[in-house]
């Protein structure tokens, strides 16, 4: 069975009908060496003379006709081939994974998600929000975002911009004017390292707490119920019903914003598609992010 170069065929299409090896080659955009080369190929290849060689041009020998006319379905194959590849990469389709806290996806990727949706009707988003961050290494997840980098590995890591802190507490605390009596609210054994953690321990209101928890769902329900100061992302305090921004942000902890993808993830359409979508959700909701749009009223 013969095996035949496309390529091939296509400079043999365009030579038979441009008429001419210096037409031909100025439409290929390649040199006429070239093309007079491809041609001797195929010729080769198929064992028969298609073109009558003269010093006015390149004429089609009846073999040469006969391929020309089987040529063409293959050409409008091939173009309707590349149009469909092309309309796919248009319309990206297939599933993919997002690792990110419960907050960035809840009040902020989740809310915003309906337009996503509706321009990109075939591609699935599934969030992983669980406590402990997912291995990446381990494709767990297609792309991430995240307040803390990699430490290595194959990835591309462009930062979106700052989740800041500040001090909340309930405002019925604060009419009732017992703030005074009230520390902040502590982290448990297990996550005392982290960031906000410590934070919250440098403050000049810390002191031992009565009430420790695990999860800021746990610090803003504490802090609902009048069991202290909560040291939060600003994203979660301005939202949190009851709770009114006591200090900050300015002065408090402030972490930049990372996504996180895979490097030969970058340019698959459906990946591409939505780190775009996180990145324009991301800067929509800066306020929110840096605490600019603020809820309630500041208590100094």
């Amino acid at each position: 069975m013969r095996t035949i170069s496309w390529d091939n065929l296509r400079f043999f299409i365009t030579t038979a009908r441009a008429g001419s090896l210096t037409a031909g080659a100025n439409a290929l955009r390649v040199s006429p060496a070239t093309l007079s080369r491809r041609l001797a190929n195929l010729e080769f290849e198929l064992g028969q003379l298609l073109f009558a060689r003269s010093p006015t041009g390149y004429s089609l020998t009846k073999e040469g006709r006969a391929l020309l006319d089987s040529c063409v379905p293959i050409e409008n194959g091939f173009n309707t081939l590349s149009s469909s590849l092309e309309a796919a990469a248009d319309q990206p389709t297939g599933t993919v994974r997002v690792a990110t806290s419960e907050n960035i996806a809840n009040l902020i990727l989740l809310p915003r998600l309906a337009s996503f949706i509706a321009r990109y009707p075939l591609i699935n988003i599934e969030f992983q929000t669980d406590a402990q961050p997912i291995a990446l290494h381990g494709r767990e997840a297609d792309l991430a975002v995240r307040v803390s980098m990699p430490e290595r590995g194959p990835f591309k890591v462009r930062t979106l911009g700052s989740l800041r802190h500040a001090l909340y507490l309930s405002e019925a605390v604060g009419s009732n004017s017992k703030e005074g009596e009230l520390g902040i609210i502590g982290w448990s054994e297990n996550f005392k390292n982290l960031p906000i953690a410590r934070a919250a321990m440098a403050h000049s209101y810390w002191r031992m707490p009565a009430v420790k928890v695990s999860s800021l769902k746990s610090q803003v329900a504490a802090a609902q119920a009048g069991l202290g100061y909560a040291y939060l992302p600003c994203l979660v305090g301005n939202q949190a019903p009851g709770l009114v921004l006591v200090d900050g942000p300015e002065g408090y902890l402030s972490q930049d914003i990372y996504l996180i993808l895979h490097d030969d993830s970058v340019e698959v359409p459906r990946v591409r598609a939505v780190a775009d979508f996180i990145v324009d959700s991301l800067r929509e909701a800066k306020g929110m992010l840096e605490g600019l749009s603020k809820r309630g009223v500041v208590r100094k």
